[in-house]
Protein backbone atom coordinates (compact mmCIF):
# COMPACT_ATOMS: atom_id res chain seq x y z
CA UNK A 1 0.00 0.00 0.00
CA UNK A 2 1.30 3.30 -1.10
CA UNK A 3 1.92 5.46 1.79
CA UNK A 4 -0.25 8.92 2.07
CA UNK A 5 2.76 10.99 2.13
CA UNK A 6 4.86 11.93 -0.47
CA UNK A 7 8.34 11.24 -1.31
CA UNK A 8 11.30 14.10 -1.23
CA UNK A 9 11.16 14.15 -5.50
CA UNK A 10 7.85 14.19 -5.51
CA UNK A 11 7.36 17.29 -2.80
CA UNK A 12 10.56 18.89 -4.99
CA UNK A 13 8.81 17.66 -8.23
CA UNK A 14 5.19 18.60 -7.54
CA UNK A 15 6.07 22.29 -6.61
CA UNK A 16 8.83 22.77 -9.48
CA UNK A 17 6.44 21.62 -12.17
CA UNK A 18 4.83 25.28 -11.58
CA UNK A 19 8.16 27.06 -11.99
CA UNK A 20 8.33 28.44 -15.65
CA UNK A 21 10.77 31.64 -14.63
CA UNK A 22 13.81 31.52 -12.86
CA UNK A 23 12.75 34.82 -10.77
CA UNK A 24 9.85 32.10 -9.46
CA UNK A 25 13.27 30.08 -8.15
CA UNK A 26 12.94 31.34 -4.79
CA UNK A 27 9.62 31.50 -4.07
CA UNK A 28 9.17 28.06 -5.34
CA UNK A 29 12.24 26.59 -2.86
CA UNK A 30 10.92 28.03 0.16
CA UNK A 31 7.56 26.25 -1.07
CA UNK A 32 9.60 23.02 -0.75
CA UNK A 33 10.91 23.54 2.47
CA UNK A 34 8.18 24.02 4.34
CA UNK A 35 6.63 21.16 2.73
CA UNK A 36 9.96 19.01 3.77
CA UNK A 37 8.93 20.06 7.51
CA UNK A 38 5.43 19.82 7.07
CA UNK A 39 5.81 16.13 6.16
CA UNK A 40 9.30 15.47 7.98
CA UNK A 41 11.20 14.25 5.06
CA UNK A 42 14.68 15.90 6.21
CA UNK A 43 16.42 18.76 5.41
CA UNK A 44 16.45 20.82 2.23
CA UNK A 45 19.32 19.88 -0.09
CA UNK A 46 20.10 22.38 -2.68
CA UNK A 47 21.97 19.93 -5.26
CA UNK A 48 19.14 17.31 -5.19
CA UNK A 49 16.57 19.99 -5.87
CA UNK A 50 18.54 21.30 -8.68
CA UNK A 51 18.41 17.71 -10.15
CA UNK A 52 14.52 17.12 -9.95
CA UNK A 53 15.17 20.63 -11.44
CA UNK A 54 16.52 19.63 -14.33
CA UNK A 55 14.48 16.27 -14.93
CA UNK A 56 11.13 18.76 -14.89
CA UNK A 57 12.83 20.54 -17.70
CA UNK A 58 13.59 18.28 -19.32
CA UNK A 59 10.22 16.88 -19.26
CA UNK A 60 8.70 20.12 -19.85
CA UNK A 61 10.66 20.33 -22.50
CA UNK A 62 9.74 17.41 -24.50
CA UNK A 63 5.83 16.58 -23.38
CA UNK A 64 5.16 20.80 -24.63
CA UNK A 65 6.63 19.34 -28.12
CA UNK A 66 3.22 17.46 -28.41
CA UNK A 67 2.86 15.52 -31.59
CA UNK A 68 6.80 16.03 -31.98
CA UNK A 69 7.73 14.91 -29.48
CA UNK A 70 9.93 11.94 -29.86
CA UNK A 71 7.40 9.44 -27.22
CA UNK A 72 4.56 11.09 -28.81
CA UNK A 73 2.00 8.46 -31.14
CA UNK A 74 -0.34 8.61 -33.45
CA UNK A 75 -2.47 5.70 -31.90
CA UNK A 76 -5.87 5.63 -33.74
CA UNK A 77 -7.28 8.49 -32.27
CA UNK A 78 -11.19 8.26 -30.85
CA UNK A 79 -11.27 11.90 -30.02
CA UNK A 80 -9.58 14.85 -30.98
CA UNK A 81 -8.61 15.40 -27.50
CA UNK A 82 -4.85 14.51 -26.17
CA UNK A 83 -4.48 11.47 -24.18
CA UNK A 84 -2.08 10.15 -21.97
CA UNK A 85 -2.25 6.86 -24.33
CA UNK A 86 -1.10 10.04 -27.02
CA UNK A 87 2.68 8.87 -25.47
CA UNK A 88 4.87 6.22 -25.28
CA UNK A 89 4.69 5.79 -21.44
CA UNK A 90 6.82 3.04 -21.21
CA UNK A 91 9.54 4.32 -23.13
CA UNK A 92 9.72 7.72 -21.49
CA UNK A 93 10.37 5.95 -18.12
CA UNK A 94 12.88 3.73 -19.34
CA UNK A 95 14.76 6.86 -21.20
CA UNK A 96 14.37 9.06 -17.98
CA UNK A 97 15.45 6.09 -15.41
CA UNK A 98 18.40 5.76 -17.49
CA UNK A 99 19.20 9.72 -17.92
CA UNK A 100 17.85 10.47 -13.65
CA UNK A 101 19.12 7.28 -11.98
CA UNK A 102 19.01 8.99 -8.68
CA UNK A 103 15.28 9.33 -8.49
CA UNK A 104 13.77 5.50 -7.38
CA UNK A 105 11.53 4.16 -10.08
CA UNK A 106 8.34 4.56 -8.21
CA UNK A 107 9.27 8.31 -7.92
CA UNK A 108 9.99 9.04 -11.63
CA UNK A 109 6.81 6.81 -12.45
CA UNK A 110 4.49 9.54 -10.64
CA UNK A 111 6.45 12.51 -11.59
CA UNK A 112 6.01 11.57 -15.58
CA UNK A 113 2.63 10.57 -15.06
CA UNK A 114 2.16 13.72 -13.69
CA UNK A 115 4.19 16.00 -16.20
CA UNK A 116 1.93 14.64 -18.83
CA UNK A 117 -1.06 14.96 -17.02
CA UNK A 118 0.06 18.60 -15.95
CA UNK A 119 1.91 19.90 -19.26
CA UNK A 120 -0.34 18.17 -22.24
CA UNK A 121 -3.58 17.40 -20.95
CA UNK A 122 -4.38 20.01 -18.57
Amino acid sequence: MKSQYPTYDFVCFSDLAFEFQTSDSKEVEVKIKRKLILYNLGTYDQKRVDYIRNFKNDLYQEISKSKESKYFETASKVSDYDEYSDFNFDKMINDYRKKYSKIKPSDLYDMVNYAIYLYNLK
